[in-house]
């Protein structure tokens, strides 16, 4: 279970090495929930706080199940590396790239959406994301039906029949069956950003893959602590497969504040 981080003391030692990479999920991490998850935007301060840190030699990785267009929207941090679509496309130093594999499902994405349709009559919001389609039902009426117009509809489907589906917070998810997370995405981006020592930080049940790939790479040599962002929403999964959490958007705002102001002092003391 994870210890409520109250001071950055049990991740101090992690500040000494370098580079030291940061690697966060965005929505209900760095913005909050919001209703229509197309308003959802990263906050002020959690932005300036992310600028501090890549100012100041950290990798900022944001691992995202958002496409990545709007990932750069919610975020506007056009220098850090982003893995959108739980990892199927990378942005490394502006260089995007997208494996054939999962391009070969954008058009199938488009026969899901017409064969669905149907859902958004129960209040169900479908999002193109490429080659993943993913059916949000926060904003639906009666969210239990919702879900369940949901399940029927994957049902009848054909070309549903072709991804795997996965859970979030009030939405449901086809991705490419592709042995591709954001865990996998989590050890990519460290590999290349030559990390010594890593954090990451999330609140849903993706965010675990990330964890768990943290807690692989502790035990092959490169030091690393892991973070859930608590909320009445949070998942049990993800509070026990952290080593920390903190409370909500604004905790990891508080987070990110505090590593920044201690590396400045360690730059400054030369230890």
């Amino acid at each position: 279970m994870a210890k409520q981080l109250r001071d950055i003391e049990p991740i101090r030692p992690l500040l000494a090495h370098r580079p030291l990479a940061v690697f966060s999920d965005i929505d209900g991490t760095l913005a909050p929930i919001v209703p229509d998850p197309q308003d959802a935007q990263v906050s002020d301060r959690g932005r300036e706080a992310l600028r501090d840190l890549m100012a100041q030699g950290v990798g900022v990785g944001l691992i995202t199940g958002r496409d990545l267009a709007k990932a750069h929207e919610m975020t506007g941090l056009p220098d850090a590396w982003y893995a959108a679509n739980h990892g199927l496309t990378l942005s490394i130093g502006g260089v995007d790239e997208t494996p054939e594999a999962a391009r070969e499902f954008v058009p199938r994405v488009r026969d899901v959406i017409r064969e669905t349709a149907g859902v958004e009559d129960a209040g169900v919001s479908i999002e193109d994301k490429g080659p993943i389609v993913a059916f949000h039902y926060r904003r639906a009426p009666s969210p239990g039906e919702a879900r369940s117009a949901i399940e029927a509809a994957l049902n009848a489907s054909a070309a549903a029949a072709s991804f795997r589906v996965h859970e979030g917070r009030m939405v449901v998810e086809l991705r490419p069956p592709l042995d591709v997370d954001k865990g996998t995405a989590l050890e990519e981006l460290a590999g290349r950003m030559r990390a010594g020592a890593v954090i990451a930080i999330g609140d849903d049940r993706t965010d675990v893959d990330m964890f768990r790939r943290v807690t692989a790479l502790r035990e092959g040599g490169t030091p690393g602590a892991t973070v859930a962002v608590d909320s009445p929403e949070a998942p049990d999964e993800v509070l026990d497969g952290a080593d920390y959490s903190v409370d909500g958007v604004a905790g990891v705002e508080w987070l990110l504040g505090e590593i920044a102001r201690a590396l400045r002092v360690i730059a400054t003391s030369g230890r």
